[in-house]
């Protein structure tokens, strides 16, 4: 059975954290050449790139701007359940420029599941200001709903699903697209939604609990993969890697072992042992001298921090492949060498590996990535801060003067490209030796 195509074509944001005047990334490839498996033909006449990098100094906001990705997601998974007077997490407006500290939030994402989408959502703290749904039934945009803060709905002639419900039901923190996936929703609206649900994956920033909760994931993944096709790949991938495993395992855990808290309640108890069902164990080849002499297992937990790294960010990337997502990724090269994580983005540019155009957007301070020719100029991105604290987002192809065989990682090192740190040491170095004359 083929796989629905799903890609992401653009997001943008305004008033988001850092982020002060609207800012766009987008995936169209443009007219620069080279690197021609680091595109696909799309739907129509559309190009896209298989991969975006975002770079900049710390705090430029680069974060920020892939956590948006997240607020909208979030938003139109779980705003159905807000309760009429809960404020909406996810606003959170830029606070260094005073008439924007209480100005709304917009997002705005154009996106193919099926169809194509134009999904725009404005909120401020508590209600849901404006919220526009478009999609291409041809080559042409039709307008499926449209609402503010005190119109009625406006449906559009494709809008096929329950009206008069939705509009009794929903309040004025909620999405509409949330409510809807809810209610019956019909195909159309059932794609759109199934993008944010099941297509795009965001992981803003890979902290060790999200590293440990997605091991716990693949570890059941790995124990419940009937047909072993996503096992044998995420073997073979992690014995790739020069990680020194020869195998990977999943044992069920003895739970006969384990004391629980004489106070936990059951239910509790029964769902902590479905979750921590399994433990992944590694298999390293055991040597008498220079003879091999069988093998040793060890929990995951005792590998190296770049091995457990890989094993969540294995796992996130060889899902994302098999099913073609779109993956949003902050400080993708966490505990990671330069050449992995070359190799990983590398899987993403091979159209034989990557047959269902599964898409990468990822922020890294990795300048090696830049070289060897692995991004075309139009998938790299920086970010940088004005002087008032404002973030602003930009392409290297935009930039004058870049052409093709332009050394990218020598012309950001040296700062030609901007979004590099400007470190003013001065006032440091007098505080320093300030201290040692007073010592």
């Amino acid at each position: 059975m083929k796989k629905n195509v799903s890609m992401l074509l653009s997001f943008a944001v305004t008033n988001f954290r850092s982020i002060r005047e609207r800012i766009e990334i987008n995936t169209l490839k443009t007219a620069a050449k080279g690197l021609v498996s680091n595109y696909f033909k799309s739907t129509g006449k559309k190009q896209l790139l298989r991969s975006a990098v975002i770079y900049g100094p710390n705090a430029s906001g680069k974060s920020g701007f892939l956590t948006a990705f997240n607020a909208l997601k979030y938003l139109v998974k779980e705003s159905a359940s807000f309760k009429a007077d809960e404020d909406i997490a996810p606003y959170e407006p830029h606070r260094l420029e005073k008439n924007y500290a209480e100005m709304p939030t917009t997002f705005e994402i154009s996106f193919i599941n099926k169809w194509q989408y134009d999904y725009m959502v404005v909120i401020d703290e508590n209600q849901i200001v404006q919220e526009e749904l478009y999609y291409y039934p041809g080559s042409s945009k039709s307008l499926l709903y449209s609402r503010g803060t005190k119109k009625e709905i406006k449906f559009g002639d494709y809008f096929k699903g329950p009206k008069k419900t939705l509009e009794k039901l929903l309040s004025s923190n909620q999405l509409l697209l949330s409510k809807a996936a809810e209610n019956n929703a019909d195909e159309v609206l059932l794609m759109a939604i199934r993008f944010f649900t099941a297509k795009l994956r965001v992981y803003p920033i890979m902290e060790s609990y999200h590293e440990h909760n997605l091991t716990v994931l693949y570890a059941k993944r790995l124990a419940e993969d009937k047909e072993k096709a996503f096992t044998n790949r995420f073997n073979a991938m992690i014995c790739a890697l020069d990680t020194g495993i020869s195998s990977v395992s999943v044992e069920e855990v003895d739970w006969n072992n384990y004391k629980f808290p004489g106070h936990m309640p059951d239910e509790v108890k029964k769902q902590f042992q479905e979750d921590y069902k399994y433990d992944i164990k590694t298999q390293h080849l055991v040597f008498d001298k220079t003879e091999k002499a069988g093998f040793a297992s060890f929990d995951i937990r005792q590998e190296s921090a770049g091995t457990q790294s890989l094993f969540a960010i294995g796992g996130i990337i060889l899902d994302a492949l098999t099913n073609g997502r779109v993956l949003i990724i902050d400080e993708f090269e966490k505990n990671l060498h330069p050449n992995i994580t070359g190799f990983l983005i590398q899987l993403f540019h091979n159209p034989v590996i990557n047959k269902n155009n599964a898409q990468l957007i990822f922020a890294t301070h990795d300048i090696t990535q830049l070289s060897n020719d692995r991004f075309r100029r139009d998938q790299v991105w920086f970010t940088q801060k004005n002087e008032y604290g404002a973030t602003s987002l930009y392409r290297c192809s935009d930039i004058d003067g870049v052409r093709l065989g332009t050394p990218l990682d020598k012309w950001y090192a040296s700062g030609r490209f901007g979004a590099t740190p400007i470190i003013n040491d001065a006032d440091f170095l007098i505080e320093m030796q300030s201290d040692e004359v007073e010592g």
